[in-house]
Order: C-alpha cells, then structure tokens, then sequence
C-alpha cells in the first residue's frame, strides 16, 4: 500500500471539492442552510420553522372596530424540515495515489469523474424536488415551452400568489430553448435583428426577464391510475377547514395542507405525489386584493395513495380555507364537486418551472468523523456544505477504499409550493 501523506490527501480532497462546487448548477436556484450539529448516519437531524402570524384589517366609519367578541387570535404556525440523506461517490485507490502534485489533480480524470458524478446527480435530485413540488401548474404538462407567453404567464401567476420578483430563476430544456429560439424567427418577421440575433448566438440565459437554466436534468412524472375527471365523496362539502387547524406541520412538507376524501375510480387505483387538480367552481382567492381570482385554485397532492373502493383520503396543499387573512379560495366546493386532474391515467408529464429562491432550502450538516480509517473534511466556499473524504483498508482483504459524502436534503418552505410554477406549452 502506497505511502500517502496528509498534505496529499489534503491536495485530493481540495480539487474534489473545487470540481464538485464549480459544477453544481443549482446552487443559485435554491436556499442553503447549515444545521450546527453533526449528522451520522442514525441520527436524522429535524429542524422546526416558525411561521409568523398575520391579522385583517377592519375599516369602520365614525368609530373604531367593535372589539366586544374579543380580538383576533394570534396563531404561529409551523414547517418542519429534515437531514436524513448521504449522498456519496468513490474512486479507486490506484487513481488516488497517483495523484502527487496539483497539476496531476488538475488532469486526474477519475478525480473528476467522480466529482462531476456527484455534483451532476445532486443537481438532478434538487431540480427534480423543486421542479414537482408546486401547486400551480400552467399548459398541457407535456408540450415545449415554445412562446415567450408560456414563461410569461408562469410570472403573472406568481404575482398573483403575492411571489416577490427577486431571486427568480426559471429552469427549462435545451428543447425548449430552441423551440423559443424557432418562435422568434418563424413567427417575428417584423423583429428581423431579434430574431437574426436569436437564430445566430442562441439565447443568453434570460426570458421574459427571468434567468434561465437550460437543462437536461428536468424529472418527468409518472400520474397515477386515477381517473382524469374524479370527483370529491358524498359530505367533503364541509371539507373547508380553519387556519389554526393546519398551520402546525405533522411532518415535513405538510405546512398549510388537509385531507381530503376523493373518488378517483372504482377499484384500486392510484395518485402519485406531486399530481396537480382543480376542483369545479372553487377559484383561487387573492388576499390582498380580497377578490375571487380569474383562475380555479390548483391543488397539489402530498405523497402517494393506492385507493380502497376508488375512494382516497389524500393530504393536499393549500387547504381549503374560506375565511380570514390566510384564505386560499373564493366559495367551498360543493358536494361531490368534480375533481380535474393534470394528465391522462398513467400519464407520463414533462415539467417546466419558475421558482423564488426561498420556495425550496437545502438543508447540510457536517458529517461525523469516523472512528476508523482516515478521514478529512473541506467546506465548499460558494455554498454551505461540506464534503468528507474517507479512506479506509480492509486487512482480511489487502482493499483500500476512498469515499467522498455529502449530507444534504431538500425541504420545501413553508408556502414555498405557492412560490414555484409549473409552466409548459398549451
């Protein structure tokens, strides 16, 4: 066994994190944050978010409000995230010691194999989580982007939802972007310098004023069984629900969400985490404006149900609230309202989505040293995560092993689903 020292295991682990942090794409897309204590691969670590309340406001004539009945209820609410997953990738031992110098980091391709690998899939696993975690889903769930009025109708939904127009980012496909590049010079004869410009040099990362990633890495999501037309069962019309009751999350992700009671069949069929619906006649609500909205809220499914007697009692977010300052739609369903799902039965979906920053926090801790071995830990620079190296030997055996971790996981803000928009072509 070749005689490594520290400095050059320092040297590895250095140009491992360098590859890994300088090709992480969506490092801008999302927030970073750090738990302080170290995580093993037993102790899970759970955090609790404080929501912070919000009140009405009243407008009296010749007096002020009637406060007889008492004041508003002050009611805090909560999310909680977690930090349960490793995500790790390794290399052989002959490549590791060969490297002896910083030029022979530089050109070692398995040292970059194995960190463009890691780096390539955790930007797959965080685009994926952010790209299916919204309610609102705009266009068909399959066709290109191919307008500029698809990203631009994906914003005005956002503002809508009160999303602030800081921090942006939308992620769609390469296919997308030459569709919209096709849009400008087939259809624009008018903008010839556009759309020359577009036809020669390709886009620059923005439309409709919103930076854009162009990726491969977009997940598709395979609907459930479930009937494409359901319906809600006999008595959900009093499915219409308080703040108070859902403002305390029972686990991650379930910030502001209910159950609710959906005939989607007649047997056993299923819905799929991440399925979008419309319910007949409930509209959104805008609580600024305190106005019915144009379009049907759109409600998003939470984890995944296998139906007994076609019947389901699914979490869905938002809840259905129809009074106070966190109402979420106009007039409760009525009973056995029809229930319009995105996509035919086992539907295969493409999304796109524009995303706030803050809608979705990657949450890191360092990983605990271990008790064998030899291992050493470099914090990346432009995000908040740390990567372990791990070198170990096998004396039964003569194997020599190298490992590099990472903890991460991704949790979904409190009303951070409202704060992404699934958008695609009509």
């Amino acid at each position: 066994m070749a005689n490594v020292t520290v400095d050059q295991a320092k040297l590895v682990l250095n140009a491992f994190a360098a590859i890994f942090q300088n090709n992480l794409v969506s490092k801008d897309l999302v927030t970073w944050r750090k738990f302080d204590g170290e995580m093993n691969d037993r102790n899970g670590l759970t955090v609790v978010e404080q929501v912070v309340p919000d009140y009405t406001t009243t407008f009296t004539t010749n007096a002020v409000n009637d406060l007889s009945g008492g004041v508003q209820d002050t009611v805090f609410g909560s999310e909680q995230y977690k930090l349960t997953q490793v995500i790790g990738s390794s290399m052989g031992w002959a490549d590791f010691v060969k490297i002896r110098d910083i030029g022979a980091a530089r050109e070692s391709e398995a040292l970059k194999s194995a960190a463009l690998r890691l780096a390539t899939d955790i930007d797959a696993y965080i685009l994926g989580y952010a790209a299916k975690a919204s309610n609102n889903w705009l266009g068909d769930g399959v066709s290109a982007v191919s307008e500029w009025d698809n990203v631009a109708s994906g914003y005005t939904r956002l503002k809508e939802e009160g999303v602030e127009d800081n921090d942006l980012r939308a992620v769609l496909t390469f296919g997308d972007k030459q569709a919209l590049g096709k849009d400008i010079v087939d259809d624009n004869a008018s903008l010839a310098d556009l759309g020359e410009g577009a036809y020669r040099s390709g886009f620059q990362g923005s439309v409709a004023g919103i930076p854009t990633l162009f990726t491969q890495q977009l997940p598709a999501l395979t609907v459930g069984t479930r009937d494409k037309v359901s319906a809600l069962t006999a008595g959900t019309a009093d499915s219409a629900t308080d703040y108070e009751d859902v403002a305390i999350s029972g686990a991650p992700g379930q910030f502001k969400s209910q159950i609710l009671n959906i005939g989607i069949g007649s047997g056993t069929e299923t819905l799929v985490d991440g399925e979008t619906f419309t319910i007949d006649g409930v509209h959104a609500w805008d609580n600024r404006a305190r106005k019915a909205l144009n379009h049907l809220e759109e409600f998003r499914v939470i984890g995944n149900y296998t139906a007994t007697g076609g019947v389901v009692a699914a979490r869905v977010y938002p809840a259905l609230i129809t009074s106070g300052p966190y109402r979420t739609i106009a007039q409760a369903p009525t009973n056995t309202a029809a229930v319009n799902f995105k996509g035919d039965p086992g539907a295969v979906l493409q999304p796109r989505f524009i995303a706030n920053k803050s809608a979705v926090v990657v949450n890191t801790a360092d990983l605990i040293m271990p008790a064998t071995g030899t291992a050493q830990r470099k914090s990346l620079t432009k995000v908040p995560v740390s990567v372990r190296m791990w070198q170990d030997s096998v004396f039964a055996t003569g194997e020599h092993r190298i490992r590099f971790d990472v903890a991460l996981e991704a949790n979904v803000r409190a009303d951070g689903r409202r704060r992404i928009v699934h958008i695609n072509g009509q």
